[in-house]
């Protein structure tokens, strides 16, 4: 008889921008979801955007956040230096209340972001590593001009926070839409990525923000969790009432497509746009309602307070059996 092939959990490296802005801190909350539920496993986070120093802090913040959300062993370090273009815009890092209760539980960061992705792209033996774009990714387009086909052997697939131009290039090719907040800081970085996974032909999940936005929701319902002691929350219910909707969401559903079948059945779409001939795939949300359901259903199982009765706490022993000596 035939051995069951095991189903291999897909190994995520998530490039973000995090900082006391809600959106990347929401989609921990998603990643810490799938990964406790054995959809992915999270093997390393980048932090992009700003100065050495200012992406220090973001490593130390994102450490932090995932201790919170009982991913302590989440490998975090800061992305490499790349030219600043607009040094108040790319250091944005506001500080409020919880910038020290996520950075000081986030000392422990690893320090070079290239050297970490060699050294860990190179351990991987098999084509198993998916990867998440929810910020500028200068490491990464680095990394791709020096790794030539490795990074084809190693990598599954690729999801991007951003939208293509409207018209392809005369050999049918997509191009980043410099609109994109994702790719305006580092333009090139986003031709560098563009170019390698069509001409690899490397599985790209593209998210639009066009096609988001039909997902029509508020966060008012987090207001039930304000009861919790958990960080992460207090800082999401803080943010949420001055928050911008689309931005919080969007950043949650590029988490959630790592999951395809789960984001399909929470009522997404990832398809192929007609007579595309590369590897090219847009997300899209088809039913809101089942999105939002399941979005607060994640919430909900991070942050409900867990209640335990006076019979789990008690242990009773199994009854002695009867033995009897011949």
């Amino acid at each position: 008889m035939a051995k069951k092939k095991e189903r291999k959990i897909p190994e995520v490296l998530v490039f973000t921008d995090i900082n006391n802005y809600y959106d990347d801190l929401a989609s921990f909350v998603i990643l810490a979801y799938l990964a406790e539920h054995g959809y992915i496993n999270i093997k390393g986070i980048i932090t992009e955007l700003g100065v050495y120093e200012v992406r220090r802090r973001r490593a130390m913040y994102a450490k932090g956040a995932m201790q919170y959300l009982g991913q302590s062993f989440v490998r975090v370090v800061p992305g490499g230096d790349y030219e600043v273009k607009d040094e108040i815009f790319e250091n944005n890092y506001p500080e409020n209340e919880f910038s020290k209760i996520f950075e000081d539980a986030g000392m422990t960061i690893l320090r070079s972001g290239i050297v970490f992705l060699q050294e860990y792209i190179k351990s991987v033996k098999d084509k198993n590593i998916f990867i998440l774009l929810n910020a500028p990714f200068a490491d990464f387009a680095k990394y791709i001009k020096g790794t030539q086909d490795t990074l084809k052997k190693k990598v599954k697939k690729i999801v991007v926070m951003g939208d293509v131009l409207e018209n392809k290039t005369e050999s049918g090719k997509y191009l980043p839409n410099p609109e994109c907040f994702n790719f305006q800081t580092g333009y090139p970085a986003a031709e560098i990525l563009f170019d390698y996974v069509q001409e690899k032909d490397v599985k790209t999940v593209l998210v639009p923000s066009k096609n988001i936005k039909k997902l029509d929701m508020d966060f008012k319902f987090l207001e039930q969790f304000k009861t919790s002691k958990n960080p992460v929350v207090r800082a999401l219910i803080e943010a949420s009432k001055e928050c911008d909707a689309l931005s919080m969401i969007y950043d949650m559903i590029s988490a959630l497509t790592l999951a395809e079948g789960m984001f399909k059945k929470s009522g997404g779409s990832i398809e192929k746009e007609e007579g595309c001939q590369n590897q090219f795939f847009f997300a899209d949300v088809i039913e809101p309602v089942l999105m939002k359901e399941k979005i607060e259903e994640i919430f909900a199982e991070k942050f409900t307070p867990k209640k335990i009765t006076l019979a789990q706490l008690t242990r009773t022993k199994p009854e002695e059996e009867n033995v009897v000596l011949k």
